[in-house]
């Protein structure tokens, strides 16, 4: 790899002192506890405050916590050269605890305090939710890993914005990038958890499969039913049993989490990963490989930022040693980057429309095109959802400090493989 990473001083980040760093966090107030001014809100005096809201406790942590230290970076750096038309941005933090009651309070109460610039987001359930009041509340929202397809499709609402790539998009990408590199790797099957998520990136994957794999091999893939998990499982011996009697060679994974450190650990012993020519894991980045270090079998793993693949961009060198500065940490998953972008999309959009009030700033994102970590970013004007390159890379465990390593990586323009904007309609499948 020509990427390389500089040497920083041992500082670490606790949530503890990141949340020190200027930002609210205040318990969330019952629902209905605050009187909900209902107005289309514009911060004209002191600070312009953004409100994020994630899973800053419980399992999902380990994807909220690093969307905070992204946020805060970009806050921290737009604030250096005079904020954004001489106001400074402030962050009010809420945790959401993964669940869509919890965010849905949150939003609420960040609206009737004036923040209508809401973003964060891990789980596709909380963003459901606060998608759905969002209009009432006269806010906004900027989704920076929430990929349930609903939220740009019938779900759809005018007040919502997703900055990251979405299910359909991740997953063509991955069958077009696979198809390239493994054109003998034929039979594919996938092992999922049984949930929207994990049904939703199935068939996006088999989409992709149906469609790239005939245009490089000339004839269909054999695709066999994935295999379902049960979210928080602690035992998966029946489901790699059953993934050991397919005649699959390839495997496709949305696991993830904990649940991938259980099933991954489980699958070893059975030689699991010996029969898989290939694996695909959906969206684990980092994380999963960090847990089991020198256990972590070869995969290809999706992203939303790899700085060694931006190494042409000056936001993601920016981006990146900041992060290694502020955590030690050489690794940053994409959710930093994400987050990184939710901020500058809002600078650009209070920039451009002069106002922070709702509608000028929803006016102002439609069809913007700002920079971001992974280079020229577009909110497409028709369901607001970011134009963007798909980011892969093939990590295996290794015997060095950090316990694994990046072998290669790959990117894939968006622009090649995302949806058609149908809001207010189900997603489409052409192939499948």
């Amino acid at each position: 790899m020509s990427y390389k990473y500089l040497e920083a001083t041992d500082v670490t980040i606790n949530r503890r002192s990141l949340l020190k760093c200027g930002v609210a966090t205040a318990g969330l107030a019952a629902a209905g506890s605050l009187p909900l001014a209902r107005g289309a809100r514009a911060q004209s005096k002191g600070p312009i405050k953004l409100g994020f809201i994630s899973s800053l406790s419980g399992a999902q942590a380990p994807l909220g916590q690093p969307m905070l230290v992204g946020a805060q970076i970009a806050v921290d750096q737009i604030n250096k050269t005079g904020g954004v038309s001489g106001r400074m941005f402030e962050l009010v933090v809420r945790d959401d605890l993964a669940k869509p009651a919890d965010g849905a309070v949150a939003a609420r109460e960040l609206s009737a305090q004036g923040v209508n610039m809401q973003f964060g987001i891990v789980s596709s359930a909380v963003a459901l939710a606060i998608s759905a009041i969002l209009q009432q509340e006269k806010a906004i929202l900027i989704t920076c890993a929430a990929h349930s397809d609903k939220l740009t499709k019938e779900n759809f609402t005018r007040n919502y914005f997703r900055v990251t790539d979405n299910p359909y998009m991740r997953g063509r990408a991955m069958t077009k990038m696979l198809a390239e590199r493994y054109p003998k790797v034929t039979a594919w099957s996938g092992l999922i958890p049984d949930h929207e998520y994990g049904r939703t990136t199935w068939a996006c994957f088999k989409e992709g499969l149906n469609e790239f794999y005939p245009q490089v091999t000339g004839s269909k893939p054999s695709i066999i039913e994935a295999i379902k998990t049960q979210y928080g499982a602690t035992d998966y011996r029946n489901n790699i049993v059953s993934a050991m009697s397919q005649p699959s060679e390839g495997y496709f994974v949305s696991v993830y989490g904990g649940d991938a450190v259980t099933l991954f650990q489980q699958a070893s012993p059975y030689g699991f990963f010996r029969k898989a020519k290939v694996v695909a894991d959906s969206a684990n980045e980092f994380i999963v490989a960090k847990a089991m270090k020198q256990n972590f079998p070869e995969m290809w793993v999706g992203a939303h930022w790899y700085a060694g693949a931006f190494e042409n961009v000056g936001l993601s060198r920016e981006l990146f040693n900041e992060y290694l500065a502020r955590t030690n940490d050489r690794f940053p998953t994409g959710f930093v980057s994400e987050a990184h972008a939710a901020v500058y999309a809002y600078a650009e959009a209070i920039k451009r429309s002069g106002s922070t009030e709702t509608d000028a700033i929803i006016a102002a994102m439609e069809g913007l095109t700002w920079d971001t970590a992974t280079g020229p970013r577009t909110f497409r004007k028709e369901d607001h959802q970011a134009i963007k390159p798909v980011v892969f890379y093939r990590l295996r465990g290794a015997a060095n400090a950090d316990g694994f390593e990046v072998i290669e990586f790959a990117t894939v323009p968006g622009e090649s493989v995302i949806d058609e904007p149908t809001p207010g309609q189900p997603l489409k499948f052409r192939y499948s």
